[in-house]
């Protein structure tokens, strides 16, 4: 099925609700800031990181390897000893890349969409919000191209090419009209999405558009059925994405193994507050000296 895009109107009730129970300061770092209560359960599913031969590790691999300790509101940075700039805090820091702030992967995703289409009513009715600020979306120079000269042309005519592909690829690739149309709004003005409907299929690999640059396709920042059985949220930048639904759908996605699940409620915190039991290393505050560093090479030389 395409996806088709739709009114903000299929997502009024998320704001409701999130409105009816209050999203201040502090509501807004828990489980209930992302997806509303009322919800039988909920998870948390963790992005996984990236080891140094490129392939992904979960967070109870790093957690043992390193000491740590892997729990439900645990942070990636107190886990790994990796900053938010991914600059190693300590000298045990976990070696490899913290989880890319795109979303939840498509491995991941392919893994928990049949689980999340039987647990609705209606699985031929799913909405798909995608965040509006993503470079694809408007084109322009936020496209990032990179060109290589064809050696078969002369300079003149790569130069000719190279403006003829970058402009094919800079184009937006949603339509003027879709562009310039009301979005869903959750709290501030950032968390603006635009809505689509699909089903079962779109919801496992959401193509949302087709450009030169190839097909558009990466997990949707919220998704819940025609029946609001349950609601997957990914907030911007973050590394794990949550889900309520039934009873049944969590024990379900606890139990995938595909994906690295672990329980939460909704008043579980999932910023840096909520991790308890792995300590942030602090950050090492002393000015960087050369010449320091400089004798500390020589001497080894001369051992």
């Amino acid at each position: 099925m395409t996806l088709n895009f739709v009114a903000p109107d299929a997502g009024a009730w998320i704001v409701q609700a999130l409105q009816e129970q209050g999203r201040d300061a502090d509501t807004a770092n828990l489980v209930a800031g992302q997806v509303p209560r009322g919800f039988a359960a909920y998870a948390r599913i963790f992005h996984p990181a990236m080891g140094t031969d490129g392939q992904p590790v979960r967070w109870d691999e790093i957690a043992k390897r390193r000491g740590s300790t892997m729990h439900a509101l645990a942070q990636f940075a107190a886990l790994s000893g990796i900053g938010e700039d991914g600059v190693p805090l300590a000298e045990d820091s976990w070696e490899g890349e913290a989880p890319g702030w795109d979303g939840l992967g498509a491995a991941e995703l392919r893994a928990i969409a049949p689980l999340l289409a039987a647990h609705t009513g209606t699985p031929g009715e799913i909405h798909l919000a995608l965040w509006n600020g993503l470079a694809f979306i408007h084109g322009g120079d936020q496209v990032e191209v990179v060109i290589e000269n064809d050696p078969a042309l002369t300079e003149e005519e790569n130069a000719r090419r190279a403006e003829e592909l970058a402009a094919r690829a800079k184009a937006p690739a949603f339509s003027e009209e879709v562009r310039n149309a009301p979005t869903l709004q959750i709290g501030s003005g950032y968390r603006s999405f635009y809505v689509f409907r699909g089903d079962a299929e779109d919801l496992a690999s959401p193509l949302w558009a087709r450009t030169s640059l190839g097909e558009q396709r990466q997990s949707p920042n919220l998704a819940w059925p025609q029946d609001r059985a349950w609601l997957m949220s990914t907030e911007l930048y973050e590394d794990s994405t949550i889900v309520g639904g039934s009873r049944g759908l969590i024990d379900a996605l606890l139990g995938c193994a595909g994906i690295e699940a672990w329980e939460v409620d909704a008043d579980s915190r999932l910023d840096a507050a909520g991790d308890t039991r792995n300590e942030l290393p602090a950050a090492d505050d002393e000015p960087f000296d050369p010449e320091e560093l400089a004798g500390e090479y020589f001497q080894g030389e001369g051992n």
